[in-house]
């Protein structure tokens, strides 16, 4: 007895499924927040979607370093990390990933800026991408410590295209 097209279009989607999950590749990336001020936490951003990509925060017992996990497909993608120290010390880089199960850490950086050097921001945030500075400012609400540099970047995209 053969099976019916529906049935063919069915085993099918979900053979292209499975072979989705076996290509992603999961990236953890150290996730701090003490109480006296220091926090570490990455955003990624996905090209296609134009969105950050969702993620899962594996919590410890105090809270306060945890694991954020993402699962994505190779492809590339913007990632976002922003350091805050606990004297205040505040570190915003930005790199163009390409993520791919070949490389050890699941990822390779293809070009970093950092727009945010200690307690002032540094020359990278002119020499920033047009498309990646429309990119950071329209996600600006799910970006930490994103206030440190947003007013840079807004000033910086007119002077500098």
């Amino acid at each position: 007895m053969g099976t019916s097209r529906r049935t063919d279009e069915v085993i099918k989607m979900a053979e292209q499924n499975t072979q989705a999950q076996q290509q992603a590749v999961v990236l953890v990336f150290g996730y701090r927040r003490t109480g006296m001020g220091g926090f570490d936490d990455v955003t990624i951003i996905s090209f296609r979607t134009k969105k950050p990509v969702s993620s899962r925060l594996h919590t410890s017992r105090s809270g306060r370093h945890d694991e954020r996990t993402f699962k994505l497909l190779p492809a590339k993608y913007l990632l976002y990390k922003a350091q805050r120290s606990n004297l205040g010390n505040t570190y915003i880089t930005v790199s163009v990933i390409e993520v791919t199960p070949a490389e050890p850490r699941g990822y390779r950086e293809l070009q970093s800026w950092r727009l945010y050097d200690g307690k002032s921001p540094t020359d990278d945030v002119q020499k920033l991408p047009q498309n990646i500075r429309e990119l950071l400012i329209s996600n600006k609400e799910e970006l930490p410590l994103f206030c440190y540099v947003e007013e840079y970047l807004t000033t910086a995209g007119g002077e500098s295209e």
